[in-house]
């Protein structure tokens, strides 16, 4: 146990480090709370034109869910992504560009352990200044509900893999760096795809048949639909999976993820070419 402790001490440095370094920005985070009202505001005016047209009260349910449920199921999806999301892509990517990158090969820890470590500093800065806040004022601005059923427990274990996958994602964006030069275009197609794929602009059962059953076998899936879903009570549920193929899911996609960078990796730090410097 102390040799595992001694080697994760240098990594839980780094997240300490990267938390303390956000807390100088703080207030650049808690002025983003007036950006995601507005996206959950627009979100929930929306659908709840598409229930009133099609004739339903605010306790039925439109292919599963209720108003109330929705609504919850979009706030908490906004509020949740406002935590695990981080730019460790485009940090990645800046520091390719600049040569900063060779500072980072010379340090004595893995180069993918340094950034998960950093995006787990950032996850926690982000819950305590940018979530927390938000959902004092999405909560009782849309009246949203607590967790439904095992939601009190699936919701924080899922939002923990959703990190995990999301992180992983964007060390493979940033580690594309290493090819393409400039990963602007990929980050773009990379995050477009997290909002339309996540679930979070729709829930991803709302599709038709077809694709949304394709869609729900994506890791973005597991990021943003699964998480909110498991909140709001629905797993298991109609078309809805249940909790332990969703574990068995992101365990797999995990494990996929994380060879793909270690593959890309060894690749890439073989043709290193820096920028700048």
């Amino acid at each position: 146990m102390s040799a595992l402790a001694g080697a994760l001490r240098p990594y839980l440095w780094l997240m300490r480090l990267t938390f303390l370094r956000l807390m100088a920005y703080r207030m650049r985070y808690l002025t983003g709370i007036a950006t995601y009202a507005v996206f959950v505001g627009g979100q929930y005016f929306i659908w709840k034109a598409v229930y009133a047209g099609k004739g339903l009260a605010a306790d039925e349910r439109l292919d599963g869910l209720t108003l109330a449920e929705l609504t919850t199921y979009l706030a908490v999806g906004f509020i949740a992504r406002s935590a695990y999301f981080t730019n460790t892509d485009g940090e990645i990517a800046t520091r390719f560009q600049n040569g900063d990158v060779a500072l980072d090969l010379l340090k004595p820890l893995h180069f993918h352990g340094q950034w998960l470590a950093q995006a787990g500093g950032e996850t926690a800065f982000r819950l305590l200044f940018f979530a927390l806040p938000m959902s004092l004022v999405l909560v009782p601005a849309f009246g949203v509900m607590a967790p439904a059923g095992d939601g009190w427990w699936q919701f924080p274990l899922l939002f923990a893999l959703a990190f995990w996958i999301n992180a992983e994602l964007n060390l493979l964006t940033g580690t594309a760096s290493f090819f393409l030069e400039d990963i602007t275009g990929l980050m773009s197609l990379k995050r477009n795809l997290m909002m339309l794929l996540s679930g979070l602009l729709v829930p991803l059962h709302f599709l038709p048949d077809l694709l949304a059953g394709a869609t729900q076998l994506l890791p973005f899936a597991l990021v943003g639909y699964y998480p909110t879903l498991a909140y709001v009570g629905r797993l298991g549920q109609g078309h809805a999976p249940d909790f332990l193929h969703v574990l068995l899911l992101g365990a797999a996609w995990v494990v996929a993820l994380r060879a793909a960078n270690v593959t890309l990796w060894r690749t890439a730090r073989r043709r290193l070419e820096v920028q700048g410097g």
